[in-house]
């Protein structure tokens, strides 16, 4: 499995957490599975459902507190 941390903004577009994570959904093959680990102001957990729904990816939420969400996305 593997685990991307979205909690920092570096510098410049291509490294954005948004664009990271749209790439990492997009990448997914059946059956693979990616944890992500992420701060809601950077990006929202609504963010990842939509992104990972119209990918056709299921979200499994591990825990949310303090603004720190972690998930699992796995594409079906």
């Amino acid at each position: 499995m593997k685990v991307i941390d979205l909690r920092t903004q570096p510098k410049g577009c291509s490294e954005h957490p948004l664009v990271r994570l749209k790439k990492e959904v997009a990448s997914l093959k059946e059956g693979e599975v990616l944890k992500v680990i992420t701060d809601e102001e950077v990006v929202p957990l609504k963010t990842i459902k939509v992104l990972s729904s119209k990918a056709g990816v299921d979200v499994k939420v591990l825990s949310s507190s303090g603004g720190i969400v972690e998930v699992l996305l796995r594409k079906e």
